[in-house]
Order: C-alpha cells, then structure tokens, then sequence
C-alpha cells in the first residue's frame, strides 16, 4: 500500500513539474539556510562546555563597578574561608600580539596568558608533555601550545629551550599543550607564571602616591564543590564583606558557559560571542523556513481545481478519509526528502560564503552529532507542510469535489493572499534592515574621527632593552630624517588601544581617566586641533598635559589657566584638544588626558606618510628597521584599516542580514512566481476572450498585475513599523548613529513592488501576448 502512495506522489510531482520544481528549490533554500544557521547557532553555545568541569566552574565579578578583573588576593581570602570553594585559579589574558625572542630572532605570538597551576587542574587542558601536575614548575616557567612550539623551534625539542620575552623576562619552557579549541573563550599561545610579580601585567590605582589605592588586576575562576549553591554562595561572600576589604566590596559570580555570550561586565580579554546576532540568525532561519511552508502552501492550494475531480472519483470508489489523508502527506514527505537532498548540495557549495560572513572556520561537523535528529525533523516539516491541504481533501464531500464546490470564491483566496502578503512584509522588512544597516556601518567607518588617519601607520613597539634603547631612538631619527615621511611621534597608547588611566584626584571627581604618554610631535602627527591653550615647549616634558574637550567639560572648567591635573606627580594643563575618538563609534567619548613625557616608553610608533609616498616609505621603514633592530620583529598597520576592525561584528551582522534577507527574497518570488503562473493559467480562458474583443497587451498586464500591487502596499503598513522597532533597537547599540529618516521607508516599499512585479511580469507578458485562440483552445 505505500509503494502505492509512493508511485502517487511521484507521478503527482512529475505531471506538476514548474510547480514540483519550483516547491523543491524553494524548500531546498530554506533548509539549506536553516541548517547553515543551525550549524553556526551550534558552535557559538557550545563555548567552554567541553571542559569536564563546566557546570561548576565560575567567574569572580566585581559587582560594585560591574568588571571581571579584581585583585588576585581575592582568591586566597575566598580559598581560606569558604569550605564551598574546592579550587581556584588566576587569569589574566593580554590579547595583543607579544614579542618573543629565540635564538636572537624576534617573533610575535598571538595572545599571552598569565595564570597559575591551578588553572591545569580546574580546566580541561591536555598536557602533552611536562609535569601534569605542576606545568609551570618555577617562576620563569612557559607553557606553549604545539603551534607556537612549532612556530618558535620548527622541528626541534622545545623543552627545556630558552626564550625571553619582551625581550627583558628570560623563560625557560617546562611544558606542551594542546591547542586551545576553537571554542574556548579563552585562547591563547604562551602560558607564564601569575606567581611571578613580573607577570602581574594589569595594574589600576586611584592615587599613584597612596600604595594602599594599588592594584595588580585578575580574573579569578573558581570551582564549587558538587552540589554546592552559587547564589548561596555570593550571598555568604557579601554578608561578611569586611573580608574582602580593602579590595572589594561585592562579589558575584557567573558561570563559565555563560561567559562567552552573556558576560556584560567590562576589563575581560576573553573572547565573546555576540547574543543579538544569534537571535537574529535564528530568527531570521525560523522566518526563511515559515515562507518556504507558505511556499508550499501556496503551490499546493492553487493546485486545488486540478484534483477535486481526482479526490472525488476516489472516494465514490470507495476510498476512505485516512487514504487521502496519508496520499497528501506522503506527497509531502517526499518533496521534503527532496528539498532536504537539495539543501544539503546548497550547503556544501555555501560554506565559502558562510565563512567569508562569520570570519571564522566554519564547519557543519557539529550538524553531524545531531544527524539523529535532523532526518525526523525533515520528515516533520513535510507532514506540517501538508497537513492543511491532505485535511481538507480528505474531509471533502464527493459529490461537492467532483462539481468543485469547495469554497466561495471570496474564501478561497482571502487565506492564501494573506500568505501571501506576509511574503512581502518580509520581504521589505529585510530591505528596510538592509539599507539602513548598511548606512550606520558606512557612517561609522567614514566619518572623521577626530583626527587625520589618511596615510598614518601604527608600529607597534616591543618592549626595547636598555642595551638597544639607543638604536631605537636612532631609528626614530632615521625616519624622521626620510623626506617621504612627514612626521613621527612616540606614545605610550594610541586612539583604539589605551591600557591607563587614573583618577584626577580632585574632590567630587572619582571618575578615572585614560591616560596617553606621549612625545610633542603626537599632536602634530595625528593632526589634532587645539582648541584651547598652547602648542608643547621643551620646558614642558613631564610637567605638562593636553586634555580633550570631554575632559574640559567633566571638570567643570571654562578656561585652563592656571588648572592641574593632579594624579602622577601633577601636571599643568596647558590645552584642550578637539574631542576625538579613541575608542569605537559605540562608546560616546569620555574624558582623556595626554601627558607630556620627553623619556616615554612608547608602545607605539606613529608615522605619518607623506602624500603618493607609502610604496617608497614602506620600504624605507621596513629596511632601515631590519638593520638597525634586526632582532626584534615588526609589525605594522594603518590607522584606517586597523580601526575598521573594530567594527567586524556589526559587519558581519550586516552580511548576515544581506545574505539571509537576500535568499528569503529569492524564496518569497519564488513564491509569487508561482502564485502568478497559477493566476495565469487559471485566467487563460478570460484573457483569450479579453484579446478577441480588443484588449491591449498593457491592459491585460495591468489586470494581471494589479492583485500583486494591492498586497505589496498592504504588506508596506505591516512591514515599517517592524522593521522600524527593529532597527531603532539595533541602533541603540552605537553612541554616534545614523537618523531613521523617510527614505529607508520609501526605498524598501519600491524595491519590494519592483522585485514583484519583475517576478510577475514574465508569466503576465507570456499569457498576454500569446495566440487568443490557443488560449481558448487550451480550455
């Protein structure tokens, strides 16, 4: 019996091949997206939980100031009066590039790691050689991956090898380890000892005068007891703070698989996953599958007229409702076998685009532990799909099929065209999030910053021994000297990456403030405006400062004259530069100062280049580096690229709003294409005697066209206010953003009616212009 319904379905399909078609690849693209995202949603909340421990592992936050670093001797204190605590560990990750010196040749490794031993023992960490127990062995012990190993030694032995880092911290390696997984939140390729006060790289004080204000920043990680309460816990902690004192005041905890997509405290270099964009992902996945069903639906309802007389001769020959029942809903099953099959050829010719948006390896080796699943879920998406239609035709009454009495006109297609309205109200919904997406992520990537990053390139700067201080200040002569370059400027932090700030040490003013060192040519090479006050002198080294605008604002000054910026020693404010930003468009610009220092230790190397210069500067700089530094690596990158990046996320939100809003258009005429050959063929009768009696071909495009139009304008009522709620919410996340003006409105609602029409116009002008008589022919 079901080889029967089988050979049904199939020849149903294949008598109804423009409607079977166009159901599988519309199917097809909605399932192959889904398990796109499926794929992605997966990786991205599958972070930190393959550690054995996971669900008892958390993370000290300071709760007061809302940060996840606290000073490390909070862990002893918690460690010596809390019996719930079974282990705890330091981590501290510097997340830029570190230089490393081997065998007198410099190189950079990606991400350092300062913990302690415990770390080995509360994470899944394979060891694959060194002492299991006790990895780092003695204060100047390293840990590499096998990556860095490699990268370091080549195919020598590692162990035992001596590196220096920073070229002042001699290490000797004491042991190897894996990798750390792609979805670790935590990565890293060195590992050094927290125990080594060298090591302690995170520093912050509200006086620098007042030793007791000093603290040497971690994030500390603990592992509870099993069975042990976390909110009990923190409430324990907080109820006797007089512990924790002179170090914190409340404490929290969170839990390390929610780390990665829900930590919202600030100072974590810990690798986080954006939440929003993996609701918008799934919801996105969710909307492309429903219009593909409605796809389905649609393509099947309008194929009615051509099977009532089929169900009713069945059942005057005894068929009963459970056949036609299981007759529609294997018809279904199949082509959604076959969507399935067609989806997964999309997939695999998909992942080039997949990883160009998710800038990251992406593999669907995670779909494959859930392939259990996915094979009933198909089979379930084609029973929902056909339940509708197999219900209703196998409720029919025979005599009322046969004659094709089903519906009144009126309810027939009410249904069917609010379907299709919700096609188009997505469409231009994604649209509206396309063109206004695009216009905030243009603004924040061209408009000014504050300052002149045409041509300026950022060296980032090792950290110079004493014995080569003298060649590096030489090689800033040198390029200073080079007629292709304009200016250069030394500094201990840049605009995007500033690692200090401390308080102004002036009543009523707790704020802290990020601090710059730099040299007198820095204002000149970024190209700053002085809005107040006087350009540097050399009197002025380690006496004077630069605040900006913000800063001049938080202080409550209308003039500089004769004002101090109280903190290291004090300094004189002798200007106020134009506000800039020195962080992300997403954060308004806060109060910074900019401290004058003749014998800063520059974190960075500033050149501005002069103009139709770069090619012949470049090599200039990479040259005379290379000779004079020869053992300490360099590594270069323009200003505009390198704050772009800031920015990735919100591209890659961008991308993945086109991509998918993209194929769910291609679904949707999909749709409509098929609704139209449907209106088409079913007026082929009318439009035969439209032609005979004189109509024009636009005329019979205008009527066949018009229904089309009329649910577009609807769908636009629908549509505005969603995509409006959805990107004022989405906008909220940047500071400095775009207006939501008219436009965006009025593009979507045209851009929708034009793909429409474009969609319909090709089955309309078919019927319109065909042979009159063959129209009346066919019927």
């Amino acid at each position: 019996m079901f080889k029967n319904y089988l050979k049904i379905a199939f020849r149903n399909l294949q008598k109804n091949k423009a409607f079977s078609l166009i159901n599988i690849i519309g199917f097809g693209f909605g399932i192959s997206i889904c398990l796109g995202i499926a794929a992605y949603l997966l990786h991205e909340y599958s972070f930190d939980r393959y550690h054995a421990n996971s669900d008892r592992i958390c993370r000290l936050i300071d709760a007061q100031n809302n940060a996840s670093t606290i000073d490390y001797r909070v862990k002893d204190i918690l460690k010596a009066n809390y019996p719930e605590i079974e282990q705890a560990c330091l981590v501290q990750l510097l997340s830029n590039p570190q230089a490393v010196t081997v065998h007198n040749q410099g190189i950079y490794l990606d991400n350092l790691l300062s913990a302690d031993n415990a770390f080995f023992e509360m994470f899944t960490i394979p060891i694959i050689r060194g002492n299991r127990e006790n990895p780092l062995s003695d204060l100047n012990s390293v840990v590499l991956t096998e990556s860095a190993a490699k990268k370091l030694f080549g195919n020598e032995d590692p162990m035992g090898q001596e590196i220096e880092l920073q070229h002042r911290f001699p290490l000797t390696v004491t042991g190897i380890i894996q990798d750390f997984p792609d979805n670790s939140s935590i990565q890293a390729e060195m590992v050094v000892n927290a125990e080594n006060d060298n090591f302690k790289f995170h520093f912050s004080c509200e006086d620098y005068n007042d030793k007791s204000s000093h603290r040497w920043l971690f994030e500390i990680y603990l592992l509870l007891h099993h069975g042990a309460d976390k909110s009990a816990l923190v409430e324990k902690i907080n109820q006797h703070a007089e512990l924790l004192n002179p170090y914190e005041e409340k404490l929290a905890l969170l839990a390390l698989p929610d780390i990665y997509l829900h930590d919202t405290t600030s100072g974590s270099a810990a690798r986080h996953g954006n939440p929003g964009l993996l609701t918008l992902l799934f919801s996105i996945g969710l909307t492309i599958l429903i219009l593909a069903v409605i796809n389905y639906i649609n393509l099947t309802a309008a194929q009615q007229n051509k099977r009532y007389r089929e169900i009713g001769v069945k059942k005057s020959i005894g068929a009963d409702r459970r056949d036609i029942l299981i007759q529609f809903l294997t018809e279904s099953i199949v082509v959604a076998l076959l969507s399935f099959l067609v989806a997964i050829v999309f997939l695999l010719q998909s992942i080039p685009i997949y990883r160009s948006i998710f800038y990251q390896t992406f593999h669907i080796r995670q779909l494959l532990d859930y392939g259990y699943l996915i094979l009933p879920a198909v089979i379930l998406l084609g029973m929902v799909s056909g339940l509708g239609s197999a219900t209703l035709f196998a409720s029919l009454h025979p005599i009322r099929a046969l004659k094709g009495e089903i519906f009144s006109a009126r309810h027939r297609f009410s249904w069917r065209n609010g379907l299709t309205v919700f096609q188009f109200v997505v469409s231009i919904a994604l649209i509206f999030c396309i063109l206004v997406m695009q216009k905030q992520i243009r603004y924040v990537k061209y408009t000014n910053p504050g300052f002149d990053q045409e041509q300026l390139l950022k060296l980032d700067m090792p950290q110079i021994q004493m014995t080569d201080k003298n060649d590096a200040l030489l090689l800033v002569d040198q390029f200073r000297q080079y007629p292709g370059i304009k200016n250069v400027s030394m500094s201990n932090g840049v605009p995007g990456w500033i690692n200090t700030s401390m308080g102004a040490n002036m009543p009523g003013k707790d704020k802290s403030i990020s601090i710059i060192r730099a040299d007198s040519s820095f204002m000149k090479t970024f190209g700053f405006h002085l809005v107040q006050g006087r350009s540097p002198m050399p009197g002025d080294y380690g006496t004077a400062c630069f605040i900006n605008e913000a800063a001049c604002r938080y202080f409550e000054w209308t003039d500089i004259e004769n004002k101090r910026y109280e903190n290291g020693g004090g300094f004189d404010v002798i200007g106020v530069v134009n506000d800039f930003h020195y962080r992300s468009f997403k954060s308004a610009i806060e109060p910074m100062c900019i401290l004058l220092m003749n014998n800063v230790y520059p974190t960075h190397l500033s050149i501005k280049i002069a103009s139709r210069q770069v090619g012949p500067a470049m090599q200039f700089i990479q040259k005379t580096w290379h000779e004079i530094l020869p053992q300490y690596p360099l590594q270069y990158e323009f200003y505009d690229s390198w704050l772009d990046a800031m920015y990735r996320d919100d591209e890659r939100v961008g991308k993945a709003i086109g991509l998918f809003g993209t194929l769910a258009i291609v679904i949707s005429c999909m749709g409509i294409l098929g609704m139209a050959i449907f209106s088409t063929q079913k007026r082929t009768k009318e439009i035969g005697i439209r032609k005979v009696v004189g109509a024009s071909v636009p005329g019979i495009l205008f009527m066949l066209t018009k229904g089309f139009t009329r649910w577009v304008i609807l769908a636009n009522l629908f549509a505005w206010p969603i995509a409006w709620y959805a990107m004022n919410k989405w906008l909220q996340n940047f500071a400095y953003r775009i207006d939501l003006t008219i436009w965006p409105f009025i593009l979507s609602g045209l851009l929708a009616l034009i793909i429409a029409l474009l969609t319909v116009s090709w089955q309309a002008i078919r019927a319109a212009t065909a042979n009159p008589v063959e129209s009346l022919r066919y019927e």
